[in-house]
């Protein structure tokens, strides 16, 4: 069986667009720098479509309470940056 691979790039932005709207957001630009999605009293502002799903996403499974905790952030360096905060 062969392995699927998606990887960013522009064939990724139409299909993630797609899917806000399907998820209940509107999806607009703020000229030409912004892309902002809405639902209800919730505002997302990135750079790509494909930025505005995953912070859907994340907001989605994290809640309101969204933003790591200092733990959480010591982990993440430490795994993925362990000279972060080193000499």
């Amino acid at each position: 069986m062969t392995q699927e691979a998606i990887a960013a790039a522009g064939n990724t932005e139409a299909p993630a667009y797609l899917t806000l709207v399907q998820l209940g957001y509107s999806v607009d630009r703020d000229g030409e720098e912004r892309w902002i999605a809405k639902k209800g009293t919730l505002e997302l502002v990135a750079d790509c479509p494909l930025e505005l799903l995953g912070l859907s996403l994340m907001r989605n499974e994290r809640g309101p309470r969204w933003q790591a905790d200092d733990h959480e952030i010591a982990e993440f360096l430490t795994q993925f940056y362990p000279s972060a905060g080193r000499p």
